[in-house]
């Protein structure tokens, strides 16, 4: 087995301890914080699953740009989550979008908030290949990715259509520990 292959094995063996750990902390009453520690968590591995045009990037060297709206809490977590590391070998900036037209470049975009109208604001907004994920409530916006809670734990779901339609491919260890797949 190839360097590569070990990696995205524990990659994914991190994301399912992950979600399981995620149950039992909600479950435990850790709350709001807990939650958008988790959140930050999964947007930072997402990366490590998804492919991205080759011109989705302006040189070897970019960083993969992931876009907080909405939730300072997951921006706040994100951006200490990422401080030094990498996705793909690149590095990675977080950047926190406070308005619809502040968008611009970025690769992952987490649309966050119980306010369903700006959400779908934000994801027509975002054009080209743009990984994007919302919370719950934009479930139905048209998002790749989006965050639910089930018994207590912090789930997730794709929509591969979603995926396509924005050029992206989806890795098969993301779909198998997503709760829900759309589009197969």
């Amino acid at each position: 087995m190839t360097s590569r292959g070990v990696i995205r094995i524990a990659a994914c063996a991190w994301l399912l301890l992950l979600s399981g750990m995620v149950g039992g902390a909600a479950a435990q009453g850790l709350g709001v914080a807990r939650e958008s520690a988790v959140k930050a968590a999964f947007l930072y591995k997402f990366g490590n699953f998804v492919e991205w045009p080759a011109d989705a990037f302006p040189s070897a060297a970019s960083p993969i740009v992931i876009g907080v709206f909405g939730d300072e809490a997951v921006a706040s977590e994100l951006e200490l989550i990422t401080r030094g590391r990498a996705v793909q070998g690149r590095p990675v900036t977080v950047r926190r979008i406070r308005a619809v037209d502040e968008v611009g470049m970025v690769h992952i975009l987490f649309a966050g908030g119980a306010r369903a109208a700006p959400v779908r604001e934000l994801l027509a907004a975002s054009r080209g290949p743009v990984l994007t994920v919302a919370d719950e409530s934009g479930a139905g916006a048209g998002a790749v990715l989006h965050f639910s809670q089930l018994e207590g734990r912090v789930r997730f779901s794709a929509s591969l259509t979603a995926a396509r339609a924005r050029g992206l491919r989806l890795g098969a260890r993301l779909l198998e520990v997503a709760q829900d797949v759309e589009g197969r």
